[in-house]
C-alpha cells in the first residue's frame, strides 16, 4: 500500500515537472518507446505521452505502418502518404521503416493548420533534413479551394474543414485545399505503396480526391480513421467498390481482424481500418491477421 502511494507521488512531480519545464520552455524533447524523437507542446497531450511512452491515441497504427512498409522494401520507389500528420509521429514512423532501405524512396505529408506545420517541420528536422519528406501545408479534399477551417486551441489535434462558419470568429482560420489526384499527377507519381488518412471526418472526400488512383488499384494499402458508423459506411462503399479488402485494426491492441464481427466487444470502440489493394501484397497483413489467432 505504502509503495502504491510513493509511486502516485513520484508521478505528480514528474507531471509537475513537465509542466513546469513546457511553461518555461514551450515545448520539451521525447523519444518514444518506438525511438522516434519528437517534440511535445503543451496542447499535445504531454502528460498523457510521457506514461503511455508514445503521443498516439492507437499504437496499432505505428505497428501497421511499420509492417507494412518492412515487407516491401525491397521495392525501388516508394512513395507514402501521411494526410493529417499533425506533428509528425506517423511521418516520423514510416520513414523510420523506409530507411532502412536503400532504395529510392519518398513521404508526402499534409497538415492545413500553419501552428501545427511548423511544429511538423521542427519535429521532422530533428531526425531528416533531406529531400525524402515533402511537407505540404495544405488540406486534402475532393475538390481545390479555399476552405474554412474550425480551430481548437486547446486540442489542434481536432481541428477540421467545414463547409460553412461555426462557432467564434476567432475559432475560424482557412486553409488551402487541393486533391490528391491534382498532387499526384503534377508529380508524376504511378504509385502508392502506403497511404494514411486522419482527416477528422472527411476521409472520405480525401478518398475521392483520388478517385483516379483508387480505381486503377494503385494504391497497395489505405489506414484510415473514421468518426462514427456513417462515416465508415461512407469510407467503405468507396474502397469496396474498387475491390479493396477491409480490416479492422483493434485499438492498442497491435493485431487486426477480418471481419467487425471478430472485433473484441471488451475493447475500445472501434476507430481505425487497414483497406487492401486486390493487387497488394498480402504477407504483412496475413502476419498482423495471425498476432489475433494466436
Amino acid at each position: 500500500m505504502k509503495l502504491v502511494f510513493m509511486k502516485k507521488i513520484v508521478n505528480k512531480l514528474k507531471d509537475i515537472y513537465i509542466y513546469l519545464y513546457l511553461f518555461i520552455n514551450k515545448r520539451i524533447l521525447f523519444t518514444d518507446k518506438y525511438g522516434l524523437s519528437y517534440y511535445l507542446y503543451y496542447n499535445t497531450r504531454p502528460i498523457d505521452t510521457f506514461r503511455k511512452g508514445v503521443r498516439t491515441d492507437d499504437t496499432t497504427v505505428l505497428v501497421t505502418v511499420n509492417k507494412l512498409i518492412e515487407c516491401n522494401l525491397q521495392l525501388k520507389n516508394v512513395n507514402c502518404i501521411d494526410v493529417g500528420a499533425f506533428i509528425g509521429v506517423v511521418t516520423l514512423m514510416m520513414a523510420n521503416a523506409l530507411n532502412k532501405s536503400s532504395n529510392n524512396w519518398k513521404i508526402h505529408s499534409f497538415e492545413p493548420f500553419k501552428e501545427t506545420f511548423i511544429r511538423l517541420k521542427d519535429n521532422i528536422d530533428i531526425t531528416y533534413q533531406n529531400n525524402n519528406i515533402e511537407l505540404n501545408n495544405v488540406g486534402l479534399s475532393d475538390k481545390s479551394g479555399i476552405q474554412k477551417m474550425l480551430i481548437n486551441k486547446g486540442a489542434p489535434g481536432s481541428n477540421q474543414l467545414i463547409s460553412s462558419s461555426s462557432g467564434n470568429s476567432e475559432d475560424i482560420d482557412e486553409a488551402e485545399i487541393i486533391t490528391l489526384d491534382e498532387y499526384l499527377n503534377q508529380r508524376s507519381i504511378e504509385h502508392i505503396l502506403l497511404c494514411k488518412i486522419d482527416a477528422e471526418g472527411v476521409d472520405d472526400l480525401v478518398l475521392k480526391g483520388m478517385k483516379s488512383y483508387i480505381e486503377r488499384g494503385k494504391v497497395d494499402y489505405f489506414i484510415l480513421e473514421y468518426e462514427d458508423e456513417p462515416s465508415q459506411q461512407k469510407i467503405s462503399k468507396i474502397l469496396k467498390m474498387y475491390k479493396y479488402k477491409v480490416h479492422y485494426m483493434v485499438r492498442n491492441k497491435n493485431y487486426l481482424v477480418e471481419s467487425i464481427e471478430d472485433y473484441p466487444k471488451n475493447e475500445q470502440s472501434l476507430i481505425n481500418i487497414l483497406a487492401v489493394s486486390p493487387f497488394a501484397d498480402m504477407k504483412p497483413v496475413n502476419e498482423l491477421l495471425k498476432s489475433w489467432q494466436k
